[in-house]
């Protein structure tokens, strides 16, 4: 395939909400640009975009991928995003390189909160987008209420083309910029009775919208001219581009109708590359500007990965500047490391097809780099540029991770490693105190699907369950007790003796203090009763946890001249410990979790109310960006899959972050349930 020039590309991202149709309508793009023989289907599990073992069992996408599409002699680089809410860093990598969006919804009378999510990310970075309204010939569609529905929150949004419809199905379309009408193969209708009117006052909200995109039409729409059938097109390629306008169309993807005339708008109206905005980058430290420009230096940025079975490591990346070919040597400033590029492949789903150079705006695959990763910048080594990393969204869920085969564990683990170079999103961590090995991720279906992936791809089997509570204990009252080790067996005997006091400590872990007179206990064993109580701190009377805040200190005691020993006076201050902490007012610790959650007006009541019934404590609320921002202390076991419930809270619009804040005394009644479970297991 010959490179495509930077103005005959055209990179869009293809979002909305989960099961609407967007591999659909990528599909149907493929077929009319004659990329594919035959559309597939979702149900059938044979479209290009789904090819994972896991998305053709579930039927949704949960991995971004990517096609092209040559149509009107324009590359169409397609990236299809995951519409499920667990697959937000999919959407991210694909914001980060695309041009432009189509945001697909059904035709339900509802705005979708995947779509409500994909148009204020649109508004928020200012890119292009379009609407397209699919799903129009199923039953109880309604075009004109998902219209109002849309418009009801983003009024930018206007039709620009209306759906003809007889009986139910869409025969046609009203093209409002022209005012005149089409079948669905394209060819002119006569304009339909009853259909001209509404089309009329669509034109007049159009062309006062396209005025405002120059001084000369703002000047002609107020002296009340009429606006050439150009000046109209280029008003709303202007609008669009500016954000000024998202214009709405309609269609059927999985009957193809409506599609043709979507593809020749992402040609018409949406920018190419090079239009828009230059990409920052940074030389020394120093922000630069860089064009979209073939002639420029070389510079691309890799926005996912996938361990691909045959090709090893696939990295896909845009190119920002310049142009690349196969066996050019460029170099990464994210590792200081030079790499060479091999075979250079543009995708087509699972397909990679080889090509020679790719220029500035295209998108295209590399693989076999050492030293590369996703995020990492590539450039011509004559002009050492780095871009800004994709800002992937933080993970808001952990489980803990298991082998269900005794042996695999470390299977287990090397196989999550390798999809953390696929998935920025996931994390993986071993909790030192609990010995819990974290899988982290922004919900549990995410989490689900690598556990399936493991066992697929590398035959290992692991369980997924709650990870434990780093729980703590510390006393609420001093005490003083003795504790003493003696132990005659022939020969020398063990002797150790000491008297400490244990008394509650706010200001550390632990301190150890000795206030001992007259060498009742040699000032060279004191080490040794500091030594055993610091042993003892790991494993607490109640229920085995930790034991903080407490200090000791060691004021009287005794010896034997030939029997005492290091040995004999820490099993004393082990005694010691467990008779003090007994009589101590020993109680558990919880951690406790400060949470910021970020949820539209309409939800506060519900959420606040289920914070209450986490134990939680509302520290405050506030608005911004017509959202609120709830703040709340709440214990950590309460917080367990809040992910998935505060998603089904809100119906996805709901968001939150939670970090660690202090431990607090548990109520009894939870102490007393931990207390019971520590002893069953220690039993069992």
């Amino acid at each position: 395939m010959t490179s495509f020039q930077t103005k005959a590309i055209r990179n869009i991202a293809l979002m909305g909400h989960s099961g609407e149709g967007k591999t659909t309508l990528a599909e149907a793009i493929l077929f009319n640009a004659k990329s594919i023989d035959r559309m597939g289907r979702i149900d059938d599990g044979n479209t290009v975009m789904d090819f994972d073992a896991e998305e053709i069992s579930r039927k949704i996408s949960i991995s971004l991928s990517a096609a092209y599409a040559v149509y009107r002699s324009v590359k169409i680089n397609i990236l299809d995003v995951p519409g499920f809410f667990d697959f937000e860093g999919e959407k991210a990598s694909a914001f980060h390189v695309a041009g432009s969006a189509v945001v697909v919804t059904s035709a339900s009378g509802q705005l979708t909160v995947g779509t409500e999510l994909a148009l204020d990310l649109c508004c928020e970075k200012k890119m292009p987008a379009i609407i397209f309204v699919s799903h129009i010939n199923k039953e109880n569609s309604n075009f004109n209420e998902t219209v109002r529905a849309i418009r009801e929150r983003y009024p930018r949004a206007n039709v620009l083309e209306l759906p003809i419809m007889n009986d139910g199905k869409m025969t046609g379309y009203a093209d409002i910029p022209t005012k005149k009408a089409y079948g669905n193969d394209g060819a002119e209708i006569p304009f339909p009775d009853g259909l001209k009117e509404e089309a009329d006052a669509l034109y007049d909200k159009l062309a006062e919208t396209a005025a405002e995109s120059s001084d000369e039409m703002i000047e002609k729409f107020l002296a009340g001219e009429p606006f050439g059938e150009d000046e109209i097109k280029a008003g709303i390629k202007e609008s669009i581009k500016s954000g000024r306008l998202i214009p709405i169309f309609a269609g059927c993807s999985v009957k193809n109708i409506g599609v043709l005339s979507l593809m020749d708008k992402i040609v018409d109206v949406f920018p190419s590359p090079d239009e828009r905005r230059v990409a920052v980058a940074q030389i020394g430290g120093e922000e630069i500007e860089i064009k979209c420009d073939a002639d420029a230096p070389f510079a691309a940025q890799i926005f996912k990965t996938v361990a691909d079975p045959f090709v090893g490591k696939l990295l896909y990346f845009k190119i920002l500047s310049g142009k690349v070919s196969a066996g050019d040597a460029v170099y990464n400033p994210n590792a200081d490391k030079t790499e060479k590029i091999g075979a250079l492949y543009v995708l087509k789903g699972k397909k990679q097809e080889s090509v020679d150079s790719l220029n500035a705006g295209d998108i295209g695959a590399v693989a076999k780099l050492i030293y590369t990763n996703i995020g990492d910048t590539l450039c011509d080594p004559n002009r050492k540029v780095i871009f800004p990393p994709i800002e992937f969204p933080l993970p808001m869920i952990s489980l803990a991770v298991t082998s269900a085969k005794q042996g695999d564990e470390e299977k287990v683990i090397q196989g999550i490693m390798r999809f953390l170079e696929e998935d920025s999103t996931i994390k993986i961590n071993k909790n030192i105190e609990t010995g819990d090995v974290e899988l982290f991720g922004i919900g549990e279906t995410q989490l689900e699907i690598i556990c399936k992936k493991l066992k697929n791809k590398f035959g290992a089997e692991a369980k997924l369950a709650n990870p434990k509570v780093p729980y703590r204990e510390t006393i609420r009252k001093t005490v003083q007790v003795q504790g003493k080790h003696k132990k005659q067996s022939g020969g020398h005997g063990q002797y150790g003796d000491c008297w400490i006091r244990f008394e509650p400590y706010g200001d550390g872990d632990f301190l150890f203090e000795e206030e001992v007179v007259g060498g009742s206990v040699p000032k060279q064993y004191h080490p040794a009763v500091e030594k055993g109580l610091r042993e003892c701190l790991q494993n607490g009377v109640l229920a085995g946890y930790p034991v903080v805040n407490i200090k000791a200190v060691l004021y009287d005691g005794s010896y034997h001249d030939v029997d005492s020993s290091e040995m004999a006076f820490k099993i004393a201050a082990h005694n010691a410990f467990k008779d003090g902490c007994e009589k101590a007012n020993p109680v558990l610790l919880e951690p406790i979790m400060r949470v910021e959650i970020i949820v539209p007006d309409s939800y506060i009541g519900d959420i606040i109310s289920d914070i209450n019934k986490r134990r939680g404590r509302i520290q405050g609320t506030d608005n911004a960006n017509g959202k609120q921002i709830i703040t709340a202390e709440v214990p950590q076991h309460e917080m367990f899959k809040y992910a998935t419930d505060l998603r089904s809270m809100t119906q996805g619009r709901g968001r939150f972050s939670a970090a660690f804040e202090r431990y607090e005394e548990a109520p009894p009644m939870i102490a007393q349930k931990i207390i019971g479970e520590a002893k069953k297991g220690s039993e069992a």
